[in-house]
């Protein structure tokens, strides 16, 4: 049987790392890396190495920025009183995508008993810390609505609790385009509970 070079199977071990990357994606993608021409392939290589050197973590919301604290927590037109908790630093464009103007708490994960994930391992801790140390008037638990997302959010819910801020859960219900008929029971009784005025 014929063996690669040991440098292709280490490129497709180390692309297999990559999340949502399966070993076949990895073979496909190291051989096209091989493939293109070397500034292609390299500059991807510097694109990685120049983004690990600017990228910082925000000291404050563990937001990934170029600066500390980042461009968000220094806004100081921002609503101050109104913290935004989510799971991943991708979330942060989303919501600012719709306009959010409050700041934000990235808690770089959620709990999950499966994968080993405890509240010490995510940055629970701090949001507690900068709640109670802060003027926040309100805070929405953005995490996902899946299972681990929302044991994430009921523990949150319960660290927060003796601090005395309003803590609020991102309203969920029917996705546009979808049929009533198809949904899952948690989705329609959500919908139902968070019905509002028709306009």
């Amino acid at each position: 049987m014929a063996t690669r070079d040991h440098s292709i199977e280490n490129l497709i071990e180390r692309l297999n790392r990559l999340p949502g990357v399966g070993p076949k994606t990895a073979e496909r993608l190291a051989f096209h890396l091989l493939r293109v021409a070397a500034d292609e392939a390299l500059g991807l290589a510097r694109a990685i190495e120049l983004a690990r050197q600017a990228v910082k973590t925000c000291s404050r919301c563990f937001q990934l920025d170029a600066c500390d604290p980042c461009a968000i927590c220094a806004d100081a037109t921002r609503d101050q009183g109104m913290l935004l908790v989510v799971e991943d630093p991708r979330e942060v464009a989303r919501f600012e995508d719709v306009g959010y103007r409050g700041l934000y708490h990235v808690l770089q994960g959620r709990l999950s008993q499966l994968e080993g994930i405890r509240p010490e391992d995510l940055t629970t801790g701090a949001l507690v810390a900068r709640v109670a140390g802060g003027a926040f008037t309100e805070v929405c638990l953005a995490t996902n609505p899946d299972l681990e997302g929302e044991g994430t959010a009921r523990v949150l819910a319960e660290q927060l609790a003796p601090l005395g801020v309003r803590v609020t859960r991102l309203a969920r219900g029917l996705p546009a385009g979808s049929s009533i008929a198809q949904v899952s029971s948690s989705i329609l009784a959500d919908a139902i509970e968070g019905r509002r005025p028709l306009s």
